[in-house]
Parts: structure tokens; sequence; C-alpha cells
């Protein structure tokens, strides 16, 4: 849920562009950009604002000599300053969804995504974590990924998002420079004030434990189709864990809740929002009482200024899952609690697919043809992979069964002369293996690469 908090900060700073909108007059405009700037500022960094209130006087003096958006970074101070990671091209954002303090387990964390953002490309990522990922926690050893921010609040106040975000930045290999938490009534009020968020439901679910806020079980369902959710119904759509038709999983709630955020994005986006007035001060004052994180006010500016330039159509999602290509697999821990593992013995998959999350765009550009063919005997291998590859931006051409199912390693033959390289590099990385160069059959010329699956790629217990 909390991911909501980062794309609704970010579709704050997007709105700001006059061509998102429709054609509003001069002033409708100027007067949105001021409460969506006033928003951002007040909300991330109210205090750091206040303390900087002797500015204040000689900026509204010099008012008309400067552009809105210049007055905006005078009021704050962020003219110069830059973000953590910034000059390293890459700012990673840990954003967290937790119970708050109604809820059993109050920092036990529903929603772990990291988001990334990569100002020289102007692009966004969104890594989903399932929660019974298994990670190495300092202080506490091997525990489930969402438990982190649990333990971090044993140590003092907000001390959580520091703690996962040490955690969480260890086992991907990155460094996690920013935080948000956001809690469910907060997400639930956000959905309601917007006047619900728009959704098409792929197919229909039933979930007979969803829990309640008295610590017991309730059925929830959905039907397939396109219908508006109010705050209740959203919060409940990406908390289910327990869904009939293919949604009991983490690996489903997590694509679910990257559904509503881009939803979100697109409301946050319309001029009924951002023209509003009364809605920037209700966001703010529902927000500011369920949103903590480690944003100042200057920071937030700087923040604007990168990501007015990011295109929201095409933000990049991953969800780790157990899928066949997928990178971890499901275990059972000793006190029977269902974990999830890496397929490796380390991280260095996960690792490998987040340092290289950025390159689906070129991937993409690139739009080499790719066959998928199943070589072992486990039905529909072939088509679960495509479908994973598909979205993470390759071209299928075609997927079939391999001339054998008896493949005990996956390979990948290159048949473009070394014309399509990032293609080639993300399946060597993905997959772990080494591509090897062939000349095509002339009767299959339209093939590019071609990747055989081996039982390699099939979980332990297959």
């Amino acid at each position: 849920m909390v991911t909501f908090f980062l794309l609704l900060v970010k579709s704050l700073m997007i709105a700001i562009n006059p061509e998102a909108s429709l054609p509003p007059s001069a002033g409708d405009v100027n007067r949105g950009k001021f409460f969506l700037y006033s928003l951002l500022i007040i909300l991330i960094g109210g205090g750091l604002w206040l303390s900087r209130q002797p500015n204040v006087q000689a900026v509204v003096m010099e008012w008309n000599e400067h552009s809105l958006w210049e007055n905006v970074k005078r009021l704050v101070g962020g003219d110069d300053i830059k973000l953590a990671g910034e000059d390293e091209g890459r700012i990673n954002i840990l954003v967290l969804g937790q119970g708050g303090a109604k809820h059993d387990g109050p920092y036990l964390t529903d929603t772990i995504m990291v988001a990334s953002l990569k100002p020289d490309t102007k692009q966004v990522a969104l890594i989903s974590l399932p929660r019974d990922l298994v990670i190495p926690i300092p202080g506490f050893g091997l525990k489930k990924i969402n438990s982190a921010n649990a333990y971090g609040e044993t140590r003092g106040l907000e001390q959580g998002a520091v703690l996962a975000g040490d955690a969480i930045g260890a086992v991907l290999g990155i460094p996690i420079h920013y935080y948000a938490r956001l809690s469910f009534s907060g997400f639930a009020q956000v959905i309601d004030d917007l006047g619900g968020v728009p959704i098409t439901i792929e197919q229909g679910f039933s979930d007979p434990e969803y829990p309640t806020d008295t610590n017991g079980l309730t059925t929830v369902s959905f039907e397939s189709g396109w219908q508006i959710l109010n705050g209740q119904r959203a919060l409940q759509y990406v908390r289910s864990r327990h869904g009939t038709n293919g949604e009991g999983s983490d690996f489903a709630r997590a694509r679910r809740q990257q559904q509503v955020i881009l939803a979100l994005k697109e409301k946050l986006l319309s001029p009924a929002t951002y023209l509003n007035p009364s809605l920037a001060l209700r966001l703010y004052r529902n927000l500011s009482n369920s949103i903590e994180t480690n944003f100042g006010a200057s920071e937030a500016t700087r923040l604007v200024q990168l990501a007015r330039e990011v295109d929201l159509d095409n933000i990049i999602t991953r969800v780790f899952d157990t899928s066949p290509g997928g990178l971890l697999q499901e275990t059972i821990g000793p006190d029977g609690a269902y974990l999830l593992i890496p397929n490796v013995p380390d991280y260095s998959e996960l690792q490998k697919a987040v340092r290289n999350i950025f390159d689906v765009s070129e991937v993409t550009r690139e739009a080499a043809q790719l066959v998928v063919e199943n070589g072992t005997s486990s039905a529909g291998l072939a088509e679960t992979v495509s479908t994973s590859l598909t979205i993470q931006g390759f071209k299928v051409l075609r997927y079939g069964n391999a001339s054998h199912q008896n493949f005990p390693r996956t390979i990948l033959y290159d048949y473009t002369g070394g014309a399509k390289p990032i293609t080639r590099q993300l399946l060597e990385s993905l997959f772990l293996i080494k591509a090897v160069e062939l000349e095509p059959a002339t009767n299959e010329s339209d093939i590019e690469f071609r990747l055989i699956l081996g039982t390699d790629r099939l979980p332990a217990n297959e």
C-alpha cells in the first residue's frame, strides 16, 4: 500500500507539466501548481520549512521578480542541494505499508517495495519484495523480511525503517537512501479523498481469510471487470493473501498493489485533483498523520525537479516470485512456517536483477526476436517463462517444446552476431548462463535468440 505514497508524491510533481492537463486558464494552472508545491513541501518537510521562516518575508516581497518554481526553491532552500545517490546515478527509496497502532503486529509490513529513480535517463523502477522472503536482519539473524521494520522499532521510534533499509539494501546490493511508511488507514483515506480508484480486475476471486480490525477473519470477494474501488475495498484488494482463482499468493498481491499504484497515478494527474485547493488540503491533512519519511523540505524540492521529467507512463515494474524462471523458491522453516528463499545459496540473482532493472527499456528498444522452448517434462514451463519475459520487455516470437525434454541445463543461442548486446546480457544475467553464438537455420531466419529451458529452472520439489 505505501507504494502509493511514492507515486502520489511523484504524481504531484509531474502534474506541474501543463501538457498533462486540459487547457485551463493560466491563473488556474498557477493556483494548481502552488497548491501542489505547498502540499508536497509541507507534507515531507513541514518542520524544516518552518525553521526557515525568517526568509519568507523576503521571498514574498520579491515574489513577482521570480518564477513560481524559483520562489518555491527560495522558500525551502532547494537551489543547490543534491539527493543522496544522485551523483552515483540512482536514487533508491524504500516504501513500506504497515498496519499501524490499531492492527495486530502494527509494524509488520504487508507491502515492501523499492522505488529507484535514474535521473540521467529519467526512468523509474518499482521492485516488489514478498513478505515471506528470508533475509539476514542485522542484530536479529535470519528472519522474514516483513519483520525488519518491527525489530527496528524496538530500538526506538522510526528506527524500523532505518533497520529495514539497511537489511534490504544489503540483500539487494544497493544503498537505500530514503524511506517512506504509510499506514493502512492513511491509504484508505487517501483513496476516499480522491473519490475512489478505477480498477479493471482481470479475474474475480474470493478470500475467506481476510483479517479484520478486531483480529478476526472475514470473506471478501471481487468480481472481474472495470469498477471503482473506495478506500476500504482498495485496501482489501491490495492486502488479500488467500484469494481463489490464482490470487492466493504474495506475488499476486504485489501485482495488484502495482496495479493500484498506476491507477492512482492517473487519478492524481487529472485536473479535477490538482486544480482543487480543498482536495489538496484534505490530502495534506490525512497524509501528514499517516506518513513517516526522512525526506527534508529542500530534498523534496530537488525530488520535484528531477521527477518533473520522468515518464510515469513507462514505469518499470518487477515482482520477485517463485514462477519458473523466477528467482525464489518455497520452503518450510523449522517451526513449520512458510518461507521463501533464493534459488541459489546467496542473493546474487536478486542483486543482478536489481542492478539490471533499467536495462529493460533498452531490451524493448532492441526488440530482439526471442523463441522460448521447454526442454523439460514440466508442462507449461515455456509459456510461464514467456509471460514473465514479456512483462519484462522481451519480445517473445513464440514458445513451445524443445526437440527433447531432458535438457539438464538452460541454454541460450545468439543468432545476431552480437548485434543485440543488451538483450543478450540481460538474458545471461537472468538465467545465469553464457550465450552460445550460432548461425541461424535458413528456415528460421526470423529468430535472433533461442532460449531452451532445462531442469535447472524447475523448483527444487519437481
